[in-house]
């Protein structure tokens, strides 16, 4: 069976995989031996008797279903599982969410039982049954306590079908709830990208450290900063220079000196990066300041996902980031600075909204996924009333409160230390009107964008033309549903739409382009409901990129060849007889 067959009986498989200590009680290296305690440990960080040698590279795997289900190797507790979908925040337009837009999260329902404890590698040695003493749950959570961000898999797939034939969404665990007065435990998951909010992942990482004596506002030798290597001389950014915030000064340095905690600066540059000389005193807090300058805003975004959050680098696939970001982001090479504790998300909210991409975790691809606000240049697909979308599932809403008429973007910040919006502290401003918006509906809308990235003025105005472009008119928002049949649209994916839903003002049902904001599976194996956004460009224009002098001309290209490449109209607005592409 698969989405196409007929009479198709879904199934869901939950996977857990439990982190363990890879060695085994009492064989070397592990130390631990009876006596200690009057049982062996359960191969788990709180039953260990060897912290020392403890290794957390083992892993054991369970697998839930439903217990009707009849599927090997599985215990059939599983009660129900439902999700909130992963939902992109285009240009930071929908100002209820995130810039960053928000995150899944998976909620998994068992109930709790007798166990046997086959996967306990000294039961043979433990002297009593198991099956007399506890419950699955009660046992997992006083010997697992410490489960957070384990890797949880979901397959959806349909009875007949293989595990690995199954579509797969991956999370990590968040907390277990239970059990409860009814047997119940409840498993709540979230997207990997849930790790950079500000419970998890501040940046700068907070330090404590201080100023170790007192220094003067012109003293540049003998500053004295107690606190650990790390935190002194670990690259941050990616510049060849450190940078120390003392109170509101920051000072940058060369590299460090050190006796025992106690580092010496050298190489001591004060007053730096708009900021004021001060006297400090003995004790005054000291701490590492992040610089990024001139770095591809996409490089900015992984730099701050993989060496400030727990997110494994193998999520991010690097080589699909630098293709898009070459190709679509180049103008935005940033510098910047992060001056204080902000979390990871709140700094992607802001690259995203004032860069013109988007970032979202793809759980059925297992990826975190960069795109920038573009034209769609590959073929889309097309969903109709009559193929695709299910009967009295359409509904559309437009939001006047996303509607923008001018939009600010406040620029090159003089003073790194000076709140982020103090608009006094900015050297430059690019203010874009929309007449005829404001005009057609008789006010108007501003957004001021206070940016501690944006260093140009070319850069200012693609960010304004662009998002006053997508919301010069109230967005659209779609929310339809479709069969599992099509399942594999995805976030972020341009769809046409066909329907008689929206008519244009003949009367006729129209034909235009939406994106994919959000792919929620509401009945497992059945039901898909997509939420569409109105797209910003149109199906009819052609879009491609300036070639280099020495290509072929327009008339030597095959009709494939010509898609990414744009070329000069003649003047009578041709090229070799076609209509022209369009500059963006």
């Amino acid at each position: 069976m698969n989405e196409f067959t007929v009479g198709r009986e879904p199934i869901v498989v939950v996977e857990l995989f439990q982190k363990c200590c890879q060695n085994r009680y009492g064989v070397s290296p592990c130390t631990a031996q009876l006596g200690q305690l009057p049982q062996k440990c359960y191969n788990t960080f709180a039953t260990c008797q060897d912290y020392a040698h403890f290794n957390l590279d083992g892993e054991i795997v369970w697998k839930f279903v439903k217990p009707d289900v009849n599927f090997t190797n599985c215990i059939p507790s599983l009660v129900s599982v439902s999700s909130t979908a992963t939902k992109i925040n285009i240009g930071g337009g929908d100002e209820t969410v995130s810039p960053f837009g928000r995150r899944s999260t998976c909620t998994i329902i068992l109930t709790d039982h007798p166990t046997d404890d086959s996967k306990d590698f000294y039961l043979s040695s433990r002297g009593f049954d198991p099956l007399t003493r506890g419950t699955f749950w009660g046992k997992f959570l006083a010997r697992n306590p410490y489960y957070s961000n384990w890797t949880v898999n979901i397959y959806e797939g349909y009875v007949g079908q293989t595990i690995e034939q199954m579509q797969k969404r991956t999370y990590l665990i968040d907390k277990i709830a239970g059990p409860d007065s009814g047997g119940k435990v409840t498993i709540t998951t979230k997207d990997p990208l849930k790790l950079g909010d500000d419970k998890r992942a501040l940046v700068p990482v907070p330090s404590d450290g201080r100023l170790a004596v007192d220094i003067t506002n012109t003293q540049t030798t003998g500053i004295i900063i107690e606190n650990s290597k790390n935190d002194i001389l670990k690259r941050l950014g990616n510049t060849a220079l450190y940078y120390l915030r003392i109170g509101d000064e920051i000072i940058s340095y060369t590299g460090a000196t050190q006796n025992e905690t106690l580092y010496t600066l050298t190489g001591v540059t004060r007053a730096v990066l708009g900021t004021e000389a001060e006297e400090h005193k003995m004790d005054d807090d000291a701490s590492r300041v992040i610089r990024y300058e001139s770095m591809p805003c996409w490089r900015v975004a992984y730099d701050l996902l993989v060496n400030f959050t727990d997110i494994s680098a193998s999520y991010i696939p690097l080589d699909e980031w630098d293709k898009e970001g070459n190709i679509w982001l180049n103008i935005f090479q940033l510098t910047g600075t992060i001056e204080e504790n902000i979390s990871v998300n709140e700094l992607l909210g802001e690259l995203c909204e004032q860069c013109l991409m988007y970032i979202w975790w793809e759980e059925r691809e297992t990826k975190v996924k960069l795109k920038a606000i573009r034209p769609e240049i590959d073929d889309v697909a097309v969903l109709n009333d009559r193929d695709n979308i299910i009967q009295d599932s359409f509904s559309i809403k437009e939001d006047p409160n996303q509607r923008l008429s001018r939009f600010i973007v406040y620029f090159n910040r003089k003073n790194v230390t000076e709140d982020i919006d103090k608009v006094g502290n900015y050297r430059n401003a690019v203010l874009r009107i929309d007449g005829d918006s404001e005009y057609a509906y008789q006010e108007s809308r501003t957004k001021r964008v206070w940016s501690r990235w944006l260093t140009t003025e070319a850069q200012a105005r693609q960010l304004s033309v662009r998002m006053l472009e997508r919301y010069k008119l109230n967005p659209r928002y779609i929310t339809l549903k479709v069969d599992a049949k099509d399942r594999n649209i995805s976030v972020g994916e341009v769809i046409m739409l066909e329907t008689m839903s929206i008519q244009d003002p003949t009367g006729d049902g129209i034909t235009a382009m939406f994106q994919v904001i959000s792919v929620n599976e509401v009945t497992q194996g059945e039901v898909i409901q997509l939420e569409l956004q109105s797209f910003e460009f149109e199906e009819a224009e052609r879009y491609g990129f300036y070639t280099y002098p020495d290509t072929l001309n327009y008339a030597d290209y095959t009709k494939a060849e010509r898609i990414g490449k744009a070329f000069y109209a003649d003047n009578n607005d041709k090229v070799a007889g076609d209509d022209p592409y369009l500059y963006s």
